[in-house]
């Protein structure tokens, strides 16, 4: 149901829509910020009237643009609108995103503004939290701030993304992510954040050479993950969820490479393409070593040697080396085959990748086993260090080469 802070904030942010053109700059943040302040003795939804006044306050400042503050209170509004008049079924996650771009639209068309980019972002990360957060207390505000957050990050890059690429990205981006849905290798979160990646690589990647190169892994994952389900199940080292990728899994595999299609866009230096496709090649190879190496003998620990347990966090086998290295030659291949990667970057994400499998499976033993993070930490340091790696490798290949 929707509070009376909610509607007052909903009707705010119309009202200041319309007026702000005739506004001095810092005005509408100031209104919203005055609301906030007097909504706060009204003692409800004192966590969301918190979150109004931040936002207020950055636009106040003239931190946050007057289209992002408007486009994320109505992005939001619109999405908690849906959702109390629905029963929160699958379709009004679709149907949420839709409407929130289509009100982000009529924002950026009103202020005379094109900022695509910044507002499929923020509609995606709207439902995506939703989806994740759903009905837990406070879910409304960590939305707001982080909504607006994103927008205000994707403005401040200044990388101009015209509309028919943004356009092509999310047909391409949701419509494989829907298919993976749909073959039950992804969940809800696991959809929308797949997108959000997906989008972020064709856009920024200036094409879909580097989406389908994260594509490939993701398949690859996905039948290697399938492989003697049976023999892994009677091992009880299956993938929870029977394979089914989440939120977290493809943030933990996924994070480093937008950062370096990011960065690519936005300096166009090839050092970025050496990090994208080492991360990438790392996540695949250690994907691959992890579901095939289980299959075939027992493992050893890459600290001590000593036979351990199938999956064991730490535990290597010479079939899982040989199944990793492969892995990120599939992956590398492919990088080089779509044009993306050079024959330097090829060799280098080549041995990368074999490496950050193995980084992998020291970090899992010295941290994960000691429940100093979880397998996302660990996949996340590992793509780190594969791509930094291959970095590296590539600087020196670069260098006795020229």
């Amino acid at each position: 149901m929707f509070s009376t802070v909610r509607w007052i904030a909903f009707a705010l942010a119309v009202l200041l829509l319309i007026i702000s053109p005739y506004l001095p700059p810092g005005i509408p943040g100031f209104l919203v910020f005055i609301a906030a302040v007097s909504l706060w003795f009204k003692n409800e939804d004192r966590l969301l009237v918190f979150a109004l006044g931040a936002i207020g306050f950055l636009g106040l400042i003239g931190i946050l643009p007057i289209f992002v503050l408007c486009a994320a209170i109505l992005i939001i509004a619109t999405k908690e609108l849906i959702f109390s008049l629905t029963g929160g079924r699958t379709i009004e996650y679709a149907l949420s995103f839709i409407c929130g771009l289509l009100i982000a639209a009529f924002v950026m068309e009103y202020l005379g503004v094109r900022s695509w980019l910044s507002a499929v972002v923020g509609a995606t990360v709207c439902v995506l939290l939703h989806s994740i957060l759903k009905t837990q207390k406070n879910a409304i505000t960590i939305e707001l701030l982080a909504v607006a957050m994103i927008m205000l990050l994707i403005e401040d890059l200044e990388y101009e993304a015209e509309f028919p690429l943004v356009a092509t990205a999310v047909v391409i981006a949701f419509g494989f992510s829907y298919f993976a849905y749909r073959l039950k290798t992804a969940d809800i979160p696991g959809l929308f954040s797949a997108a959000l990646v997906g989008v972020l690589l064709i856009v920024f990647a200036g094409g879909i050479s580097w989406f389908l190169i994260m594509l490939a892994f993701f398949i690859l994952g996905a039948i290697t993950t399938r492989y003697k389900m049976d023999y892994k199940k009677s091992l009880h080292v299956e993938e929870e969820k029977g394979g089914v990728r989440g939120y977290i899994n493809v943030f933990a595999n996924g994070l480093v490479s937008v950062c370096a299609a990011i960065g690519f866009g936005v300096t166009q230096h090839p050092v970025f393409i050496a990090a994208y496709v080492g991360s990438v090649s790392t996540a695949a190879a250690d994907t691959v070593a992890g579901e095939i190496g289980v299959c075939f003998g027992k493992p050893r620990l890459i600290t001590t040697f000593q036979p351990v347990p199938e999956g064991t966090n730490g535990g290597v086998s010479v079939i899982g080396e040989m199944a990793g290295l492969i892995g990120a030659l599939f992956i590398s291949l492919s990088a080089f085959l779509l044009g993306v990667a050079d024959a330097s970057i090829f060799v280098a994400a080549v041995i990368g990748g074999f490496i950050g499998t193995n980084l992998d499976s020291l970090l899992g033993e010295l941290y994960e086993n000691k429940k100093v993070w979880g397998n996302a930490g660990t996949n996340f340091f590992a793509t780190l260090g594969g791509g930094i790696i291959t970095v590296l490798l590539w600087g020196i290949i670069v260098f006795f080469s020229g």
